[in-house]
């Protein structure tokens, strides 16, 4: 059982981070965003009709939380640590005789 476990998680990774170019999040970030998404839409589509103010921003929260870890890109991330520049490595060699 644990096989077919670990073979269905590595196949959602690959196919997330194939899926994801240029997003600014992980992959364990993003799975774990989808789940308590989906977490998060479930307990606000039981309270629905108990208390309906709780249940829409609940769905809200979560519908946020999985369209975050379906497109792998944050803009609350990318605002709070800045686009981080591409790195470039120079190398300077000096001799002396």
């Amino acid at each position: 059982m644990s096989g077919i476990l670990n073979f269905a998680i590595d196949k959602v990774k690959t196919k997330l981070d194939e899926s994801c170019e240029y997003g600014n999040l992980g992959t364990s970030e993003r799975i774990l965003s989808v789940i308590a998404g989906g977490f998060i839409i479930g307990m606000g589509a039981r309270k629905l009709f108990s208390s309906p103010l709780t249940a829409i921003s609940g769905l809200t929260l979560g519908g946020a939380l999985v369209f975050r870890g379906v497109t792998g890109s944050c803009p609350i991330k990318e605002a709070v640590e800045g686009k981080q520049p591409d790195a470039t490595v120079v190398e300077h060699r000096y001799f002396v005789k």
